[in-house]
């Protein structure tokens, strides 16, 4: 049996920023992060590292949330010097964390980046919260899409290795509304943890399809620092009886298990509706950036 997790309290500042629209290292051309820490507190997060240059190293995750209040100030002096381009919505924090529905920071970016046609917008969160932009999102669905993560499909995994994101029926109902109102979604399950993820996956993945989500992408566990002890910890709340060696050594090195839970996605996506598409290993942001520099 499973124990439940006490979510950490979140202490919210308000800081300045200098930049809004930053160069995206990954495959889209920009990123806006409007806030600096993340109160969903997913154990697994690669952008824990953020701790380290936002004066929170001894913070755990998840326990604070800078909100950069002169963001939209910044971003509208920004936009029109820069160049055309694919821009993401966030790289390194939920943009519809909890913060976001006082200061709207999100919802403003969007609204300025709208202005200019030149831009894309690519959303990813795991908060249903962005139903709130709904009546925006709409206005621009031929430039816009939103992504949901999901790494597990079971709402009790799910507690302990996310603890404060919007639950998983949220989030798929969250993607229909946006389907019918014509807005692209799509579907991130990620990072695959090890007899998580396969937790209730082929009713999940049926259940997305429904909702209308169309594309479907996928990535690794990505093992690194004090990421995977925070997630070894999460699983011996999770489940106490799994031999944490074990887990480790799938979690480090298991090229063949994510090999065959890779497969299993694809096979079992590919077969619940006519044209779907599945992208793996982060193969989805190469794709569009080379669309958006088409376009």
């Amino acid at each position: 049996m499973s124990r439940r997790v006490s979510p950490l309290e979140t202490n919210v500042a308000e800081r300045h920023c200098r930049t809004a629209l930053s160069k995206s290292d990954l495959s889209y051309d920009y990123t806006v992060n409007p806030y600096t820490g993340c109160s969903h507190g997913c154990v697994y997060c690669y952008a824990n590292f953020m701790r380290r240059f936002s004066g929170h190293l001894q913070d755990p995750w998840g326990s604070f949330v800078d909100v950069k209040v002169n963001l939209l100030e910044v971003l509208a002096k920004e936009l029109p010097k820069r160049a055309s381009g694919s821009v993401w919505l966030s790289s390194v924090c939920d943009p519809y964390q909890e913060v976001e529905s006082k200061y709207k920071l999100t919802r403003g970016a969007i609204q300025l980046i709208s202005k200019y046609p030149r831009f894309s917008i690519s959303i990813l969160t795991k908060n249903a919260l962005v139903l709130r932009d709904l009546d925006l999102l709409a206005r621009i669905r031929d430039r816009v899409d939103v992504g949901f993560t999901i790494t597990t499909f079971n709402p009790e995994a799910q507690t302990i290795f996310e603890p404060n994101s919007s639950p998983v029926d949220g989030r798929i109902e969250a993607a229909k509304r946006l389907n019918e109102a014509g807005v692209q979604t799509w579907a991130f399950i990620a990072p695959m943890l090890p007899y998580v993820t396969e937790l209730d996956l082929e009713e999940g993945l049926h259940r997305l399809a429904e909702a209308g989500v169309k594309r479907l992408m996928s990535d690794r566990y990505n093992a690194r620092g004090s990421i995977i002890n925070q997630t070894l910890n999460a699983y011996d709340t999770w489940k106490p009886s799994l031999n944490s060696k074990h887990i480790h050594q799938l979690l480090w090195a298991g090229e063949e298990y994510y090999r065959q839970l890779d497969a299993k996605i694809s096979d079992v996506w590919k077969k619940t509706a006519p044209n779907v598409t599945y992208e793996r290993d982060l193969d989805w942001y190469r794709h569009k950036k080379k669309d958006a520099k088409n376009a």
